[in-house]
């Protein structure tokens, strides 16, 4: 038979019990960007990047991402940033029925090889080659927090900045197979 001091110790001592289970219902704590961590965790870690990190994965380029494949810097707009693209443009990084090379070509030139923070492309004179044939990133101001990014064409072997100035949002979120460089806009052709 339960007594009533069972029962009151078991009410109790279910406080306790329920305060015991709070660290594994409680939310993430964020992932610390100090190079321990790989691209592709912080990448789906970060709640401002979702739309990228789903297109990143449907464009096939993820295993490039790789700490076999060696280091790549990544630079990634923001949800916000895609969602004010025209939806021509947006369908592009939303719609999984997307044609996967405009896909491919939107992502990979968004992506250079190497772990580069914003004081290693200046000494670069901030041109990049990106993932994409034939299409480059020139960063100016580097590696000020003013810095900007915008795409280059490379054509008879000159590069031609062409598209609008985005800043960076944030820069120099270190991976251990690469850098993340969050942006307020879309590096489109």
């Amino acid at each position: 038979m339960i007594s009533r001091r069972t029962i009151m110790l078991a009410g109790g001592m279910l406080p306790l019990l329920l305060a015991g289970c709070q660290s594994i219902v409680a939310p993430n704590k964020p992932l610390p960007e100090d190079g321990t961590i790989d691209l592709m965790s912080l990448l789906s870690a970060r709640s401002d990047t979702k739309i990228f990190t789903a297109a990143l994965k449907r464009s096939g380029l993820v295993e490039r991402i790789t700490i076999a494949n060696g280091p790549a810097t990544v630079f990634v707009p923001t949800d916000a940033a895609i969602e004010a693209l025209p939806p021509a443009q947006r369908a592009i990084f939303t719609d999984s029925s997307a044609d996967q090379a405009a896909l491919r070509a939107a992502v990979g030139g968004m992506i250079a090889s190497g772990q580069l923070r914003l004081e290693s492309i200046a000494v670069r004179n901030g041109l990049l080659n990106t993932w994409t044939t034939g299409q480059q990133l020139k960063v100016t101001g580097a590696p000020a927090p003013t810095a900007k990014v915008q795409r280059a064409v490379l054509a008879n072997g000159r590069s031609t900045a062409s598209g609008p100035q985005i800043s960076f949002v944030k820069a120099d979120i270190l991976a251990s197979n690469g850098v993340i460089h969050v942006m307020d806009g879309v590096l489109v052709s």
